[in-house]
């Protein structure tokens, strides 16, 4: 475990984010943008701040992504969704993910490849027969977002997680 002197980087703006199947040509034209921020864990109550490409973090800081969803297109989008990546080296800070009426989250304990809003593992029980478990949320993947409403014409909305530096 790196002690608190020793500084390691993140990688925290090269992610790719997917936001609608909608038709690209006349119609619906979502874009999703993620920005993040850090606090620091020797000041936990300082003010967020901008990561750049370089920025070096440390075990304990915080990270806010910011993932900002648009309509730029001509007509509604149905039921747009967008992504958060848990970067390896960090895990997701529980309770954290925005959450409203509007919004079905789900999170992946396998990189993307499934979805849920609680995920589960198999493991063995002391007797040795499965047992169905939550998963822990070190195993936290990625965050998927999807509106259960449209997004209209022009219309922006946001959500939010953080994740902890390990």
């Amino acid at each position: 475990m790196m002690g608190k002197g020793n500084r390691r980087w993140v990688v925290a703006l090269g992610f790719v984010l997917v936001a609608t199947a909608a038709a690209r040509a006349a119609g619906p034209d979502v874009k999703v943008q993620m920005q993040g921020s850090y606090q620091s864990s020797e000041k936990p109550a300082a003010k967020w701040v901008t990561l750049q490409d370089n920025t070096k973090v440390a075990p304990g800081d915080r990270i806010l992504y910011s993932v900002a969803i648009v309509n730029q297109g001509d007509k509604e989008a149905r039921n747009p969704v967008a992504f958060g990546p848990i970067p390896a080296g960090t895990r997701f800070v529980p309770g954290t993910a925005t959450q409203n009426p509007q919004l079905k989250v789900d999170f992946s304990i396998d990189g993307g490849k499934t979805y849920s809003p609680s995920p589960t593992l198999t493991v063995a029980a002391k007797d040795g027969k499965p047992q169905t478990v939550p998963a822990p949320v070190d195993r936290y993947t990625t965050i998927r977002w999807t509106w259960i409403t449209s997004l209209p014409a022009g219309a922006k909305d946001a959500v939010s997680y953080q994740v902890e530096v390990r």
